[in-house]
Protein backbone atom coordinates (compact mmCIF):
# COMPACT_ATOMS: atom_id res chain seq x y z
CA UNK A 1 0.00 0.00 0.00
CA UNK A 2 2.36 2.25 1.22
CA UNK A 3 5.00 1.69 -2.61
CA UNK A 4 1.50 2.38 -4.40
CA UNK A 5 1.10 5.83 -2.62
CA UNK A 6 4.52 6.59 -3.17
CA UNK A 7 3.89 5.81 -6.81
CA UNK A 8 1.01 8.16 -6.98
CA UNK A 9 3.01 11.09 -5.10
CA UNK A 10 5.90 10.77 -7.30
CA UNK A 11 3.24 11.08 -10.49
CA UNK A 12 1.66 14.37 -9.16
CA UNK A 13 5.15 15.92 -8.42
CA UNK A 14 6.19 14.95 -12.33
CA UNK A 15 2.85 16.70 -13.64
CA UNK A 16 3.59 19.76 -11.60
CA UNK A 17 7.14 20.47 -12.79
CA UNK A 18 6.80 23.04 -15.95
CA UNK A 19 8.69 20.85 -18.40
CA UNK A 20 7.04 17.74 -17.93
CA UNK A 21 3.29 19.42 -18.00
CA UNK A 22 4.56 20.87 -20.93
CA UNK A 23 5.43 17.66 -22.51
CA UNK A 24 2.69 15.65 -21.54
CA UNK A 25 0.16 18.63 -23.00
CA UNK A 26 1.93 18.26 -26.20
CA UNK A 27 1.07 14.57 -26.41
CA UNK A 28 -2.19 15.44 -26.55
CA UNK A 29 -2.28 18.03 -29.10
CA UNK A 30 -3.38 17.39 -32.51
CA UNK A 31 -2.00 18.43 -35.67
CA UNK A 32 -5.16 18.22 -37.74
CA UNK A 33 -5.95 21.81 -39.23
CA UNK A 34 -9.16 23.56 -38.11
CA UNK A 35 -12.07 23.31 -40.69
CA UNK A 36 -14.63 26.22 -39.57
CA UNK A 37 -17.42 25.07 -41.82
CA UNK A 38 -18.61 21.50 -42.91
CA UNK A 39 -20.63 19.04 -45.06
CA UNK A 40 -24.01 18.91 -43.89
CA UNK A 41 -26.09 15.40 -44.44
CA UNK A 42 -23.72 14.84 -47.31
CA UNK A 43 -24.67 17.35 -49.44
CA UNK A 44 -22.01 19.50 -50.79
CA UNK A 45 -24.79 22.08 -51.58
CA UNK A 46 -25.57 22.49 -48.02
CA UNK A 47 -22.97 23.87 -45.99
CA UNK A 48 -22.65 23.85 -41.65
CA UNK A 49 -21.00 26.98 -40.38
CA UNK A 50 -20.68 28.53 -36.44
CA UNK A 51 -18.19 31.41 -36.94
CA UNK A 52 -17.78 34.68 -38.62
CA UNK A 53 -15.10 33.17 -40.60
CA UNK A 54 -16.72 30.17 -40.79
CA UNK A 55 -19.58 31.96 -43.34
CA UNK A 56 -16.98 33.65 -45.33
CA UNK A 57 -15.42 30.34 -46.09
CA UNK A 58 -18.57 28.57 -46.90
CA UNK A 59 -19.11 31.22 -49.26
CA UNK A 60 -15.69 30.89 -50.68
CA UNK A 61 -16.55 27.35 -50.97
CA UNK A 62 -19.01 27.81 -53.25
CA UNK A 63 -17.76 30.46 -55.42
CA UNK A 64 -14.03 28.44 -56.35
CA UNK A 65 -16.21 25.41 -57.20
CA UNK A 66 -18.13 27.94 -59.61
CA UNK A 67 -21.47 26.77 -57.89
CA UNK A 68 -24.29 28.59 -58.70
CA UNK A 69 -25.37 29.00 -55.49
CA UNK A 70 -25.61 26.88 -52.14
CA UNK A 71 -26.99 27.01 -48.34
CA UNK A 72 -24.89 27.79 -44.88
CA UNK A 73 -26.75 26.66 -42.38
CA UNK A 74 -25.29 28.97 -39.30
CA UNK A 75 -25.58 27.09 -36.01
CA UNK A 76 -24.90 27.71 -32.36
CA UNK A 77 -24.31 32.14 -33.96
CA UNK A 78 -23.36 34.68 -31.66
CA UNK A 79 -22.88 37.29 -34.43
CA UNK A 80 -25.33 39.60 -36.14
CA UNK A 81 -26.51 38.08 -39.04
CA UNK A 82 -27.78 40.50 -41.45
CA UNK A 83 -24.58 42.55 -41.07
CA UNK A 84 -22.32 39.95 -40.66
CA UNK A 85 -23.46 38.80 -43.93
CA UNK A 86 -23.01 41.81 -45.61
CA UNK A 87 -19.54 41.46 -44.54
CA UNK A 88 -19.18 37.94 -45.89
CA UNK A 89 -20.30 38.80 -48.97
CA UNK A 90 -17.83 41.62 -49.45
CA UNK A 91 -14.89 40.16 -48.57
CA UNK A 92 -15.93 37.23 -50.71
CA UNK A 93 -15.75 39.89 -53.44
CA UNK A 94 -12.48 41.15 -52.41
CA UNK A 95 -11.09 37.70 -52.67
CA UNK A 96 -9.12 37.59 -56.08
CA UNK A 97 -11.26 34.95 -56.95
CA UNK A 98 -14.22 36.21 -55.95
CA UNK A 99 -13.49 39.64 -57.61
CA UNK A 100 -12.58 38.69 -60.94
CA UNK A 101 -15.51 35.52 -61.40
CA UNK A 102 -18.51 37.10 -59.66
CA UNK A 103 -20.69 39.28 -61.22
CA UNK A 104 -23.41 39.22 -58.73
CA UNK A 105 -23.69 37.76 -55.21
CA UNK A 106 -26.91 37.71 -53.61
CA UNK A 107 -28.26 35.75 -50.51
CA UNK A 108 -31.66 35.02 -47.90
CA UNK A 109 -31.40 34.63 -44.80
CA UNK A 110 -34.24 32.45 -42.59
CA UNK A 111 -34.00 31.52 -39.07
CA UNK A 112 -35.23 27.97 -38.57
CA UNK A 113 -35.78 26.77 -34.83
CA UNK A 114 -32.03 26.30 -33.90
CA UNK A 115 -30.47 27.35 -36.75
CA UNK A 116 -30.13 30.70 -39.44
CA UNK A 117 -30.61 29.56 -43.44
CA UNK A 118 -28.62 31.59 -45.84
CA UNK A 119 -29.50 30.55 -49.28
CA UNK A 120 -26.77 32.20 -51.88
CA UNK A 121 -27.47 32.80 -55.43
CA UNK A 122 -23.92 33.22 -57.37
CA UNK A 123 -23.92 34.85 -61.14
CA UNK A 124 -20.48 34.89 -62.63
CA UNK A 125 -18.71 37.39 -64.97
CA UNK A 126 -16.36 34.00 -66.60
CA UNK A 127 -16.71 30.64 -66.89
CA UNK A 128 -15.15 28.11 -64.71
CA UNK A 129 -12.89 26.93 -67.35
CA UNK A 130 -11.69 31.08 -67.46
CA UNK A 131 -10.92 30.67 -63.94
CA UNK A 132 -9.39 27.58 -63.87
CA UNK A 133 -6.81 28.61 -66.41
CA UNK A 134 -5.69 31.27 -64.37
CA UNK A 135 -1.63 30.70 -64.10
CA UNK A 136 -0.21 31.79 -60.26
CA UNK A 137 3.09 34.11 -60.82
CA UNK A 138 5.18 35.58 -57.70
CA UNK A 139 5.86 39.11 -57.70
CA UNK A 140 6.99 42.03 -59.59
CA UNK A 141 9.54 39.12 -61.45
CA UNK A 142 6.44 37.34 -62.37
CA UNK A 143 4.16 40.00 -63.69
CA UNK A 144 6.56 40.92 -66.11
CA UNK A 145 7.37 37.54 -67.40
CA UNK A 146 3.49 37.50 -68.14
CA UNK A 147 3.59 40.65 -69.64
CA UNK A 148 6.88 40.22 -71.79
CA UNK A 149 4.52 36.71 -73.19
CA UNK A 150 1.48 38.71 -73.90
CA UNK A 151 3.80 41.25 -76.17
CA UNK A 152 6.37 38.82 -77.96
CA UNK A 153 3.23 36.59 -78.75
CA UNK A 154 1.19 39.49 -79.72
CA UNK A 155 -2.07 38.16 -77.75
CA UNK A 156 -5.37 39.44 -77.34
CA UNK A 157 -4.95 39.24 -73.90
CA UNK A 158 -3.47 38.21 -70.39
CA UNK A 159 -5.01 37.02 -67.35
CA UNK A 160 -2.70 35.73 -64.10
CA UNK A 161 -2.88 35.74 -60.69
CA UNK A 162 -0.26 37.79 -58.68
CA UNK A 163 1.19 36.81 -55.31
CA UNK A 164 3.14 39.29 -53.29
CA UNK A 165 2.30 42.33 -55.77
CA UNK A 166 1.07 45.26 -54.40
CA UNK A 167 1.45 47.56 -57.39
CA UNK A 168 -1.50 49.62 -58.40
CA UNK A 169 -2.86 49.78 -61.99
CA UNK A 170 -0.64 52.24 -62.94
CA UNK A 171 2.19 50.33 -62.36
CA UNK A 172 1.21 47.29 -63.96
CA UNK A 173 0.68 49.61 -67.60
CA UNK A 174 3.99 51.22 -66.96
CA UNK A 175 5.72 47.29 -66.73
CA UNK A 176 3.45 46.96 -70.08
CA UNK A 177 4.85 49.40 -71.49
CA UNK A 178 8.16 48.63 -70.59
CA UNK A 179 7.40 44.96 -72.45
CA UNK A 180 5.79 46.80 -75.38
CA UNK A 181 9.24 49.11 -75.22
CA UNK A 182 11.98 46.10 -74.92
CA UNK A 183 10.71 44.45 -78.35
CA UNK A 184 12.23 46.75 -80.36
CA UNK A 185 10.79 44.30 -83.64
CA UNK A 186 7.53 44.86 -82.95
CA UNK A 187 7.31 48.48 -81.90
CA UNK A 188 4.90 50.70 -84.17
CA UNK A 189 4.07 53.47 -82.02
CA UNK A 190 5.61 57.03 -83.67
CA UNK A 191 3.48 58.82 -80.72
CA UNK A 192 4.80 56.36 -78.41
CA UNK A 193 2.49 52.97 -76.76
CA UNK A 194 0.90 55.35 -74.46
CA UNK A 195 -1.47 56.84 -76.56
CA UNK A 196 -1.02 54.76 -80.22
CA UNK A 197 -1.84 51.42 -78.53
CA UNK A 198 -5.18 50.57 -77.33
CA UNK A 199 -5.59 48.25 -74.06
CA UNK A 200 -7.33 48.03 -71.14
CA UNK A 201 -5.51 46.73 -67.78
CA UNK A 202 -7.84 45.51 -64.82
CA UNK A 203 -6.77 44.40 -61.08
CA UNK A 204 -9.16 42.01 -59.55
CA UNK A 205 -9.64 43.61 -56.67
CA UNK A 206 -7.85 46.59 -56.95
CA UNK A 207 -5.69 46.49 -53.61
CA UNK A 208 -3.93 43.80 -52.01
CA UNK A 209 -0.51 41.55 -52.25
CA UNK A 210 -2.63 39.29 -54.00
CA UNK A 211 -4.91 39.97 -57.06
CA UNK A 212 -5.67 38.74 -60.77
CA UNK A 213 -4.50 41.22 -63.39
CA UNK A 214 -6.39 41.46 -66.78
CA UNK A 215 -4.59 42.65 -69.60
CA UNK A 216 -6.44 43.40 -73.05
CA UNK A 217 -4.76 44.37 -76.20
CA UNK A 218 -5.90 45.27 -79.81
CA UNK A 219 -2.93 45.03 -81.66
CA UNK A 220 -2.20 47.85 -84.48
CA UNK A 221 -1.48 44.96 -87.21
CA UNK A 222 -1.92 41.29 -87.72
CA UNK A 223 0.62 38.51 -86.39
CA UNK A 224 1.54 38.17 -90.22
CA UNK A 225 2.13 41.52 -91.46
CA UNK A 226 4.23 41.30 -87.84
CA UNK A 227 6.05 38.72 -88.62
CA UNK A 228 7.25 39.76 -91.88
CA UNK A 229 8.48 43.02 -90.63
CA UNK A 230 10.43 41.23 -88.40
CA UNK A 231 11.90 39.21 -90.71
CA UNK A 232 13.22 42.06 -92.86
CA UNK A 233 14.46 43.52 -89.82
CA UNK A 234 16.32 40.54 -88.60
CA UNK A 235 18.01 40.23 -92.36
CA UNK A 236 18.65 43.75 -92.30
CA UNK A 237 20.59 43.23 -89.12
CA UNK A 238 22.51 40.54 -90.12
CA UNK A 239 23.53 42.22 -93.52
CA UNK A 240 25.01 45.01 -91.57
CA UNK A 241 26.71 43.00 -88.62
CA UNK A 242 28.21 40.86 -91.35
CA UNK A 243 29.51 44.42 -93.05
CA UNK A 244 30.49 45.53 -90.20
CA UNK A 245 32.51 42.65 -87.82
CA UNK A 246 33.70 42.85 -84.05
CA UNK A 247 37.23 43.92 -83.46
CA UNK A 248 37.52 41.43 -81.01
CA UNK A 249 35.65 38.10 -80.17
CA UNK A 250 32.30 39.39 -79.35
CA UNK A 251 30.79 43.03 -80.16
CA UNK A 252 30.89 45.80 -77.82
CA UNK A 253 28.25 48.47 -77.03
CA UNK A 254 30.15 51.48 -78.89
CA UNK A 255 30.60 49.33 -81.57
CA UNK A 256 27.20 48.33 -82.16
CA UNK A 257 26.27 52.38 -81.52
CA UNK A 258 28.59 52.97 -84.69
CA UNK A 259 26.99 50.66 -86.53
CA UNK A 260 23.75 52.67 -85.48
CA UNK A 261 25.20 56.26 -86.13
CA UNK A 262 26.48 55.04 -89.93
CA UNK A 263 23.00 53.68 -90.82
CA UNK A 264 20.59 55.83 -90.23
CA UNK A 265 19.66 58.91 -92.31
CA UNK A 266 20.10 61.73 -89.81
CA UNK A 267 18.17 62.67 -86.95
CA UNK A 268 14.71 64.16 -87.43
CA UNK A 269 11.79 64.56 -84.81
CA UNK A 270 9.41 63.54 -87.88
CA UNK A 271 11.26 60.79 -88.70
CA UNK A 272 10.86 56.95 -88.06
CA UNK A 273 10.11 55.58 -84.92
CA UNK A 274 10.95 51.90 -85.93
CA UNK A 275 14.22 50.16 -85.97
CA UNK A 276 13.82 48.96 -89.58
CA UNK A 277 13.74 52.52 -90.58
CA UNK A 278 16.97 53.42 -88.68
CA UNK A 279 18.56 50.57 -90.01
CA UNK A 280 17.71 51.15 -93.43
CA UNK A 281 19.18 54.56 -94.08
CA UNK A 282 16.03 56.83 -93.21
CA UNK A 283 16.17 59.57 -91.37
CA UNK A 284 15.29 58.53 -87.51
CA UNK A 285 13.56 60.29 -84.26
CA UNK A 286 15.01 59.57 -81.10
CA UNK A 287 13.22 56.66 -80.30
CA UNK A 288 13.57 54.62 -83.79
CA UNK A 289 17.56 55.11 -82.82
CA UNK A 290 17.03 53.91 -79.38
CA UNK A 291 14.68 50.61 -79.88
CA UNK A 292 17.38 49.91 -83.40
CA UNK A 293 20.54 49.82 -80.94
CA UNK A 294 18.22 47.98 -78.44
CA UNK A 295 17.43 45.39 -81.29
CA UNK A 296 21.60 45.11 -82.39
CA UNK A 297 22.11 44.65 -78.91
CA UNK A 298 19.72 41.66 -78.53
CA UNK A 299 20.92 40.36 -81.93
CA UNK A 300 24.25 40.16 -80.07
CA UNK A 301 23.73 38.96 -76.83
CA UNK A 302 24.33 42.06 -75.17
CA UNK A 303 21.22 42.81 -71.82
CA UNK A 304 19.61 46.52 -72.86
CA UNK A 305 16.60 47.73 -71.71
CA UNK A 306 14.70 50.82 -72.32
CA UNK A 307 13.98 53.30 -69.77
CA UNK A 308 11.94 55.93 -69.33
CA UNK A 309 12.11 59.08 -67.27
CA UNK A 310 12.13 62.96 -66.93
CA UNK A 311 15.06 65.79 -67.83
CA UNK A 312 17.15 66.34 -70.91
CA UNK A 313 15.44 62.93 -72.38
CA UNK A 314 12.61 61.05 -71.23
CA UNK A 315 13.60 57.58 -73.20
CA UNK A 316 16.95 56.17 -72.95
CA UNK A 317 19.01 52.34 -72.27
CA UNK A 318 20.35 50.82 -70.03
CA UNK A 319 22.97 48.10 -71.60
CA UNK A 320 25.44 45.46 -70.04
CA UNK A 321 28.70 46.11 -70.41
CA UNK A 322 31.97 44.61 -68.84
CA UNK A 323 31.78 47.44 -66.10
CA UNK A 324 28.44 46.06 -65.16
CA UNK A 325 25.32 48.20 -66.40
CA UNK A 326 25.46 51.68 -68.03
CA UNK A 327 23.08 54.31 -69.28
CA UNK A 328 22.78 55.01 -72.94
CA UNK A 329 21.72 58.14 -74.03
CA UNK A 330 20.31 59.03 -76.97
CA UNK A 331 23.06 61.65 -77.88
CA UNK A 332 25.35 58.24 -78.45
CA UNK A 333 23.65 57.41 -81.66
CA UNK A 334 22.97 60.64 -83.60
CA UNK A 335 25.90 60.48 -85.73
CA UNK A 336 28.26 63.16 -86.57
CA UNK A 337 25.89 66.24 -87.30
CA UNK A 338 24.58 65.81 -83.44
CA UNK A 339 21.12 66.80 -82.91
CA UNK A 340 21.04 70.49 -84.07
CA UNK A 341 23.61 70.13 -87.02
CA UNK A 342 26.55 70.36 -84.77
CA UNK A 343 29.23 68.05 -83.88
CA UNK A 344 28.01 66.54 -80.24
CA UNK A 345 31.29 67.03 -78.44
CA UNK A 346 31.78 63.67 -76.83
CA UNK A 347 30.16 61.49 -79.67
CA UNK A 348 30.06 58.49 -77.07
CA UNK A 349 29.98 58.13 -73.19
CA UNK A 350 27.81 55.74 -71.01
CA UNK A 351 27.01 57.14 -67.67
CA UNK A 352 26.13 55.35 -64.20
CA UNK A 353 23.32 56.42 -62.04
CA UNK A 354 25.60 58.87 -60.14
CA UNK A 355 26.80 60.36 -62.79
CA UNK A 356 23.16 60.90 -65.07
CA UNK A 357 21.15 61.96 -62.08
CA UNK A 358 23.56 64.39 -61.51
CA UNK A 359 22.70 65.84 -64.55
CA UNK A 360 19.25 66.32 -63.83
CA UNK A 361 17.58 63.03 -65.22
CA UNK A 362 15.36 61.06 -63.37
CA UNK A 363 13.73 57.48 -63.69
CA UNK A 364 12.45 54.96 -61.33
CA UNK A 365 15.41 52.86 -60.06
CA UNK A 366 13.08 50.46 -58.60
CA UNK A 367 11.93 49.14 -61.98
CA UNK A 368 15.68 48.65 -63.60
CA UNK A 369 18.88 47.47 -62.68
CA UNK A 370 21.36 49.72 -61.06
CA UNK A 371 24.31 51.12 -63.19
CA UNK A 372 26.77 51.50 -60.31
CA UNK A 373 30.67 52.47 -60.37
CA UNK A 374 32.89 49.22 -60.74
CA UNK A 375 33.81 47.50 -57.17
CA UNK A 376 30.83 49.63 -55.92
CA UNK A 377 28.88 47.16 -53.85
CA UNK A 378 25.14 48.30 -54.18
CA UNK A 379 22.33 47.36 -52.66
CA UNK A 380 18.98 48.85 -53.31
CA UNK A 381 15.81 48.21 -51.14
CA UNK A 382 13.05 46.17 -52.99
CA UNK A 383 15.12 46.25 -56.00
CA UNK A 384 13.37 44.65 -58.70
CA UNK A 385 12.96 40.74 -59.46
CA UNK A 386 15.00 39.21 -61.87
CA UNK A 387 17.88 42.36 -61.80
Amino acid sequence: MKKHLLVLTLCLALLLLPGCAAMLERGHVSSTDHVDYAVEDDDESILRAETYQGLVNSMLYFVRGHRGGGTVRLYNYAGDVESDLAAAREAVLQDPIGAFAVRTLSYRSTRILTYYEVELTVVYAHSAQEVDDIPEVTGLAGVRQELARLVNGQEDSAVFLASYFSGDRSLVEELFLHSVGSAPALYIYPSGPAADLDYEIALYPETGTRRVVEVKVAWREGREESARRVEELEQTASALLEANPPEGGAYTVEELAAIVRAAHGGLDMHGSCVPLGALTGEPAQKTGLLLAMEYLCQQCGIEAVPVWGEGPETMWLIVDTPEGYRHLPPACLYGPEGEAGEEPSEPFRLYTDQELAGLGWEWDASLYPPCAEAGVEVVVMDAPEGW
